[in-house]
């Protein structure tokens, strides 16, 4: 990994080794849903535990209450029944005393708004109020029924304001309908009952809710200073299983970089960086998912244009990732000293290395099937491109590459990399696949070149409106100084037709291998090391 052993250098540069776009998101998200993530599985405990007490409390009581409604409307219908068979021989016959008396047992036993018995042409025989015999019953407008049991009919009403469940039975005699009783009886204590349990059930999951919220608030409180003591042991932790780690040499958004000692038995030791996730991400599984994604992806990867990955470690619930130590710089901080662009030589050279780097990553076959893996790194930029003060170019940051063999942990309709960067067909939705990272390739080689940035965009909708329709001016009309050989080697790289564009890496070094040739270009790591060496003393 690159650090910068130059003290005099901005602290905040390299910082740019340690991000991509795709982890800046992330960590926003991370910094959001800090909360969630720590409490994920507590949330889900409790939910399942106080959702499953409220709907079987809630079960209860509304069982409960269909157990108020059926008591009641089976107490009516028993007594429907009774007194119809005491006032069918009696109505036949006219008995109204004997009628009467029937309505009489009726009011004592249920208290009832109202009894009344009808002969066949619905007039009220008998009635609880003397002053409505004779008349003809009509029916209220505002009946409602609500069930039938037993040939009893069950309706709610309104009578002089009053709701009222009334209980029907038609009287027959030899199949002949010879009349019917009515009564009514007060529906107030019953929606008093049903209003009484629906208040249970909203304190019910009043209590619930409360009590989810409290142990939530509790558990959190518990993991985040079960946390917090863990960091703090992370913190002063010296050693990461064999590596010491002697200072901390970079930080940026998404994790941080030490300096440590690989220290063996017999006096072996070497120089490595060692990379940790910050605290605050400890807690994004999403994001440890990728981190240890990339040291697994990385690790496959065995190419001197590679930074190397040694191990991953998880210690005290936090991950570290022992990789390849670097000092030197990066291309965007060495682009920032070269205003007017690198020199054909030099920009040749880095390019022919970076290019087999990419091939190697492109047609990495898997050691077990022998079949390709199509790694995509997917975030080729000049802060991803590493030029050691021993001549080193190194491709870095595999942490959004995507690989057959790996899952993708990236959302579909999400930009994978820097929106400088991207390719035309990116930039259209397509899939990112190898000739997209040769894309980008071409855009650091025509900014090296140049030493001016190629794109600048300030949102992704203006990337993805603007870089399909762009026109690229030839690298030549830009800097004169370079042959046209060369420029048809950068444009072909910046074709937006996949197409057009160059196939792989290796036709990409072969052709600057030539164009070398032809120009008699000697420029090689030597030359490297003296460049790093006057520019970053």
């Amino acid at each position: 990994m690159l650090s910068n052993k130059n003290k005099e250098s901005k602290p905040g540069t390299l910082s740019l080794l340690l991000e991509s776009s795709l982890y800046s998101s992330v960590s926003r998200v991370a910094r959001r849903n800090r909360f969630l993530s720590r409490n994920r599985n507590p949330l889900i405990i409790y939910a399942i535990i106080f959702l499953g007490i409220g709907i079987l409390c809630h079960i209860s009581l509304k069982n409960a209450q269909d157990a108020s409604r059926y008591e009641i409307y089976e107490s009516g219908v028993l007594s429907a029944e009774t007194i119809a068979e005491k006032v069918t021989a009696p109505l036949l016959g006219n008995d109204v005393l004997t009628l009467n008396v029937a309505v009489g047992e009726l009011e004592k036993k249920h208290r009832p708004v109202f009894v009344s018995i009808l002969d066949h042409d619905d007039k009220i025989i008998a009635h609880s109020d003397p002053d409505e015999i004779g008349k003809r019953y009509t029916e209220p407008a505002n009946k409602i029924a609500i069930r039938t049991d037993r040939t009893v009919s069950i309706d709610r009403m309104t009578i002089e304001g009053k709701s009222i469940i009334c209980f029907s039975k038609v009287l027959v005699f030899s199949t002949v309908p010879i009349g019917k009783i009515l009564f009514g009886i007060d529906a107030g204590q019953l929606d008093q009952t049903i209003a009484g349990y629906e208040r249970l059930i909203f304190i019910i999951w009043g209590v619930c809710a409360v009590c989810f919220i409290a142990a939530v608030f509790l558990t959190n409180l518990y993991l985040k200073n079960k946390q917090q003591k863990a960091l703090e042991e992370i913190e002063k932790t010296r050693k990461v299983g064999p590596y010491l780690l002697t200072k901390k040499i970079a930080q940026g958004g998404m994790a941080e970089l030490y300096l440590a000692k690989y220290i063996k038995d017999g006096g072996f030791r070497r120089t490595v960086a060692v990379k940790k996730i910050l605290p605050h991400l400890m807690e994004n599984q999403d994001f440890v998912d990728m981190f240890i994604r990339e040291a697994r992806l990385a690790a496959i990867l065995q190419h001197p244009n590679i930074v190397q990955i040694y191990d991953l470690i998880k210690l005290h619930n936090a991950h570290f990732m022992a990789m390849e130590y670097v000092p030197g710089k990066n291309l965007a901080e060495i682009l920032a000293h070269e205003k007017k662009g690198m020199a054909v030589g030099m920009a040749t050279f880095i390019i022919q290395k970076i290019s087999l780097g990419l091939y190697y990553s492109h047609t990495k076959t898997s050691d077990d099937t022998g079949e390709p893996l199509n790694i995509v790194h997917r975030d080729v930029s000049t802060q991803n491109m590493l030029i050691s003060f021993k001549g080193e170019v190194k491709i870095s940051d595999f942490g959004i590459s995507k690989a057959r063999s790996e899952p993708s942990l990236t959302r579909a309709g999400v930009i994978k990399g820097k929106l400088s960067y991207l390719s035309p067909e990116q930039a259209l939705g397509k899939e990112a696949d190898h000739q997209s990272d040769l894309y980008a390739l071409g855009i650091i080689f025509y900014e090296i070149l140049s030493g001016k940035r190629l794109y600048k965009f300030e949102n992704e909708l203006e990337a993805l409106s603007n870089l399909p329709k762009m026109i690229i001016p030839p690298i030549n009309t830009v800097r004169t100084d370079i042959p046209d050989e060369l420029n048809q080697i950068v444009m072909k790289c910046l074709e937006k037709d996949p197409g057009q564009r160059y196939e792989s890496g290796k036709k990409i070094y072969d052709d600057l291998a030539q164009f070398r040739k032809n120009r008699n270009i000697s420029f090689d790591e030597t030359n490297l090391i003296d460049f790093m060496a006057k520019r970053f003393k």
